[in-house]
């Protein structure tokens, strides 16, 4: 009798929580960025000349900028580049991988001010909710002014819905 009572309550000890368990993990899940508004934040972690005259941006380890982005729907798998290397760049994809929770994506950029291409490589991890990553940036200009840097990037979905761009004054 003892016996039994023991393996009864082994079997509802084993049976509880596994609604919680469930829920975290299917909040955390790996997937691609999902759609809506996003938050951004990037902090150099390297940079430095590899021409050996000034750069063509202005950078220092340690910056931090903080941006926006939006995923438009049915776009989760090529976000806007915007969320993967930030706000102030034209950007093309080369190549990229975007699909459970992997994030690995080339990307051709100009930058206003900056004449010649600007590549940058991404690799990181994401959910529906957020997303981390490094961005390595080297610079191919056609005169002086080549750069490399790296950037961390963490950024978070703030809503599922995209916020109007601000009017541009006239």
């Amino acid at each position: 009798m003892r016996g039994l009572m023991l393996a009864s309550l082994c079997l509802v000890a084993a049976c509880s929580g596994g609604e919680e368990k469930k829920a975290e993990d299917t909040a955390a899940a790996p997937a691609a960025p999902g759609a809506g508004q996003w938050e951004t934040t990037f902090e150099t972690t390297a940079f430095r000349s590899t021409d050996g005259k000034t750069p063509a941006v202005k950078a220092a380890v340690g910056d931090k900028v903080t941006g926006a982005a939006c995923v438009a729907a049915g776009e989760e798998s090529k976000p806007a580049p915007a969320l993967l290397v930030g706000e102030g760049y034209d950007c093309t994809y080369s190549t990229s991988y975007i699909k459970e929770g992997r994030v690995n994506a080339q990307l051709s950029c100009k930058r206003e001010g900056v004449s010649g291409d600007i590549q940058m490589s991404v690799s990181g991890t994401s959910t529906a909710d957020s997303f981390e990553g490094t961005v390595d940036t080297n610079s191919y200009l056609p005169g002086d002014g080549d750069f490399s840097m790296s950037r961390k990037v963490v950024a978070k979905r703030t809503g599922p819905a995209c916020q109007a761009a601000p009017a541009k004054a006239a």
